[in-house]
Parts: structure tokens; sequence; C-alpha cells
């Protein structure tokens, strides 16, 4: 991941959490010094061990990813549109400037 903005959004979600870095890596499963590895020392992560951080926080991924905040009805509107590829169509159809 070649832009470091998602890693100043992650340090500041934790830092929001009160939790520590380390709380934050073992409560996600992996080793006590994780975070920091990510955040100071520029390690990339896996996808699957940056969910299991994020919903330590907890924080949405597609947050610390892209900036944007995801509420659990924007999150439902993806999933269906991500299994019924018609309706998708449909939607970026509406959402085409004329």
């Amino acid at each position: 991941m070649s832009n470091a903005d998602w890693r100043t959004r992650l340090a500041d979600a934790i830092g929001k959490s009160g939790k520590s870095k380390r709380a934050v890596s073992l409560a996600s499963g992996n080793g006590p010094g994780y975070v920091h590895s990510i955040i100071a020392e520029g390690k990339d992560p896996t996808i699957t061990n940056l969910l299991a951080v994020c919903d330590a926080i907890p924080v949405s991924m597609v947050y610390i990813l892209h900036g944007h905040e995801m509420t659990p009805e924007d999150a439902l509107l993806l999933k269906e549109l991500h299994r019924h590829p018609s309706k998708r169509a449909a939607i970026q159809s509406l959402l085409k400037p004329e």
C-alpha cells in the first residue's frame, strides 16, 4: 500500500480509542509489536490482519484505507450490490451524469 495516509488514520483511530498499540495488537490476534511495526516501521499488513486490527479498535477498514466513514447501511448496500451485479449496473446507470 503506497499511500501512507492510512497509517496516520490508523494511529489517530488507536489514539481516539484509548487503547495502546500493544493492546490492539494482542486483541487482533497478533504479536505485541504488530501495530507498532505497521505504523512506525512501515511494514505492510495483510488484509486479514488489518481487518482484525480495525475490529479490535473498532474502526471501519474503509475509513482507515480511504478516509471515508461507512455506516452499517452503507456496508449492507455494498454487500447487496456485490451479490447482485444486475442491480449494481442499474444503480450505476442512475448515478451517471447526463
